[in-house]
């Protein structure tokens, strides 16, 4: 009834920047929750860490975005930009592949920042939890500045 003895799961920015909600990122995809629950990040960085000890269940081709399961099971979704899957892989470097295991702060991917946005793109970073459901709460941190490792999310299992 309390909630007392309930555990909860931390994952933490996977870069440096500002925390937004994701209701505020000009796409519908993720402002509307279609594909989960989230937050966003305007980075002042120019890569991604790992948020936790996961596993990479994809690293799209272009880079412009990472899928991870976490050894606590939650299914992340980090979402470089919006619409920079146009930018066919340009401006991006992959640091990890499908597959590989990956600890908190490991890095991800790089991205050249000034060049999506110079090639007229939006940088900020939507971070969704994709599996809500598997979850009693999930919280987010408020909005304001962020540096890599915080904690960004919290889930309760």
């Amino acid at each position: 009834m309390f909630g007392f003895g309930k555990k909860s799961i931390v994952v933490a920015a996977p870069m440096d920047g500002a925390v937004v909600p994701v209701s505020k990122v000009n796409d519908p995809v993720f402002s509307g929750d279609v594909l989960g629950r989230g937050i966003a990040v305007k980075p002042e960085s120019n890569r991604v860490s790992a948020p936790g000890k996961a596993t990479v269940s994809r690293m799209f081709e272009t880079g412009h975005a990472v899928s991870l399961l976490t050894d606590s099971g939650v299914e992340l979704l980090i979402h470089i930009g919006v619409d920079t899957v146009n930018l066919k892989g340009r401006h991006y470097n992959i640091r990890k592949n499908s597959g590989e295991s990956v600890n908190t702060g490991d890095v991800l991917m790089e991205f050249d920042a000034a060049g999506i946005s110079a090639d007229g793109f939006d940088t900020t970073t939507s971070i969704v939890v994709c599996n809500p459901d598997d979850f009693s709460d999930i919280s987010f941190a408020p909005e304001g500045h962020i540096r890599e490792g915080d904690p960004l999310i919290t889930i309760k299992i």
